[in-house]
């Protein structure tokens, strides 16, 4: 940008740059210049200015592109004074701003009368100008402006700009404009990372404006990079500015803040740099995404074998009771939909369960268990939908996931359902439904993709009739059904599986030498009712072969062993036909039995509770409940 004697001197000096460079020279000054430049860069026709003067000085406030000054050296202005000497010892200097140090001592210690003056304005310069002439002056040193208005008023101006001045600005334009390029390249590289970022990223400089703006923040905001770029963050969103960490110079790190109707996450980290603050970084992120991330990292990062142990393979037994229960399962397993199991304690619940999930599509992620019955209601509510910081004394910091949320993807087990209380009945119901959680003291519910496997011993028919479990649950549960089937109704299989679980129990004891069950309880395995069930058996097979397996007895003594190990097969045997008279009255034959084998197991332990669960492989709850039955 340059006006009389620079443009001339810029049209001169330019030609030998036309392979390096395309200069445009334009005859403007301050706010047309100002205008144009403005406009060009918008359209990105624009890499740097070339100005001089006050016109450069102007320029440098008021456009957005960098602008190279025309620097004059202390040499340029004595060549520039000597050759206005020549003309007229009445010779005046007249510089933007501020004179040049070198000068002043060059003249005062010649003694030279050359008065010296500087201005800021046109008008300064034109005052000047004319002040000059009614003091005589005839010779005029300046910049383009100046030696115009010298011409303008009679006077002779002579040009401060020497060539090789002008030149050199030319240079450093070329050198800033390579330097702008590789900047801007390197902008659009990170610009285009930014783009695909699922997280809100805003960058400002040290005076807040916003330099960088990527899609996710506009969105975020509501506000188009467009408008965002060179305004204060602090103006576009208030509650997000970074004047706090530019000032600081520390992080804040996975702050919550509400962001209209949704809840994010945002960091604000500073940019120091050597002069001190750089600038600043905002980044938000959508408080669910992050929620979603951790659940499916939770879930992909469980092993296997710490929530399913069990197949389908698992349920043994060939009589057409098991062999349809199995082929059922695996129909079932292909579906989303509730299933609710219902059977006997020890059938195996939990082991269908595992297999169906194992089965299914969902069997790469968790596959999560809980029993309703062992747990307080307030416990369990926490339990299952988890709860948020600070939502009750006690609570962890941070909060907890429920296990609902901890199942995501995969399959939730609510074992002995039958036995939830009411008001969490209510909010099972309520989770199925929507298929959204939402924590304790929450207010954001939390989307969840769960297939749910109830099991209960108890008759829920008869409990919505007696009005202490809901209908709608009920019908909600009751889906898809499997009737696991008592061990006594699957006689053609007790002399395997007694084998199976025998052999295993040898195996878990380290017993080399594996050996048969021994005959006399094989021939007293079908005069047995089995209240507990696979569970009870496998408790009998493993108080064998704990006392007898690998021990070399005579007859007589290996019976009395077996009668002290398992006296329900020998003193105390019932026959299925007298411990099951009729249909109706099987439920309760089956507590009975219970009852009474856990009150003689109590009996052996001493009326020690726990060893008697150890035992019985049951927990403290299950244990209280059915003494109470029976």
């Amino acid at each position: 940008m340059g006006i009389s004697r620079l443009s001339r001197a810029f049209a001169d000096l330019i030609p030998a740059y036309a392979a390096r460079a395309e200069f445009r020279i334009v005859g403007r000054a301050f706010e047309a210049a100002a205008s144009a430049i403005n406009r060009e860069a918008r359209e990105n026709r624009v890499d740097v200015v070339v100005a001089g003067g006050s016109n450069g000085a102007y320029l440098r406030q008021h456009v957005d592109v960098p602008v190279v000054l025309v620097k004059v050296t202390g040499f340029d202005v004595m060549s520039a004074l000597a050759t206005a000497r020549r003309i007229s010892p009445k010779v005046a200097l007249v510089t933007h701003a501020s004179t040049y140090a070198e000068v002043d001592e060059f003249v005062q210690a010649f003694a030279l009368d050359i008065p010296r003056y500087t201005y800021l304005t046109e008008d300064d310069a034109t005052a000047r100008v004319r002040a000059l002439k009614e003091e005589g002056i005839r010779v005029i040193v300046g910049p383009g402006m100046v030696t115009d208005l010298a011409d303008k008023y009679g006077l002779v101006g002579v040009f401060l700009y020497s060539g090789n001045a002008v030149r050199l600005a030319l240079e450093d334009a070329i050198e800033a404009a390579r330097l702008r390029r590789i900047e801007s390249t390197r902008r659009d590289y990170v610009n285009a990372i930014l783009a695909h970022l699922n997280e809100g990223v805003a960058a400002v400089d040290a005076e807040g404006r916003v330099q960088a703006f990527n899609p996710a923040m506009e969105r975020f905001l509501g506000t188009p990079a467009g408008v965002a770029v060179g305004r204060k963050l602090s103006t576009l969103a208030p509650g997000l500015a970074l004047d706090g960490v530019m000032q600081s110079g520390t992080r804040e790190l996975e702050a919550i803040h509400r962001l209209g109707d949704r809840m994010v996450v945002v960091n604000r980290i500073p940019i120091v740099g050597e002069a001190g603050s750089a600038g600043a970084v905002l980044t938000i992120q959508d408080a669910n995404a992050i929620h979603r991330a951790d659940r499916n990292l939770r879930s992909r990062n469980r092993p296997r074998a710490a929530g399913v142990r069990y197949s389908l393979a698992d349920l043994a037994g060939d009589s057409p009771a098991m062999s349809g229960l199995r082929a059922l399962a695996r129909r079932y397993a292909a579906v989303d939909s509730t299933v609710l199991v219902s059977g006997e304690s020890g059938t195996g619940k939990e082991v269908l369960a595992q297999g169906m999930h194992d089965a299914s599509p969902r069997r790469a992620f968790p596959f999560v268990a809980v029993n309703c019955a062992a747990f307080p209601e307030t416990l369990l509510e926490s339990e299952l939908f988890g709860y948020e910081e600070g939502a009750f004394t006690g609570a962890r910091r941070g909060g907890k996931a429920g296990l609902f949320e901890s199942a995501h993807n995969g399959t939730l087990f609510l074992d002995e359902v039958g036995d939830m209380p009411p008001a969490l009945q209510t909010r099972l119901l309520r989770v199925l439904q929507e298929k959204q959680v939402l924590p304790i003291g929450g207010i954001e519910a939390v989307p969840v993709n769960v297939r749910v496997i109830a099991a209960t011993h108890r008759d829920l028919a008869a409990l919505v009739r007696d009005g202490t479990f809901r209908q709608d649950l009920y019908y909600r549960l009751n889906i898809l059904r499997i009737e696991m089937p008592p061990l006594r109704d699957r006689s053609a299989d007790l002399a395997a599986l007694a084998a199976l679980l025998y052999r295993r129990a040898q195996e878990r004891l380290g017993i080399a030498d594996l050996q048969p069950l021994p005959a006399p309880v094989s021939a007293r395995l079908a005069s047995y009712a089995w209240p507990g069930n696979i569970r009870e058996l496998e408790n009998v097979t493993e108080r064998i072969a704990v006392l007898v397996a690998g021990v070399e007895l005579p007859p007589l003594a290996l019976q009395r062993e077996l009668q002290a190990a398992v006296p329900e097969l020998f003193g105390h045997a019932t026959p299925i036909a007298a411990a099951v008279p009729d249909a109706q009255s099987l439920a309760t034959v089956a507590r009975t039995s219970q009852a009474d084998h856990i009150r003689r197991v109590l009996e052996e332990c001493g009326g020690n509770r726990t060893e008697a669960c150890a035992r019985l492989g049951i927990s403290a709850t299950t244990l209280w409940r059915r003494l109470k039955e029976g």
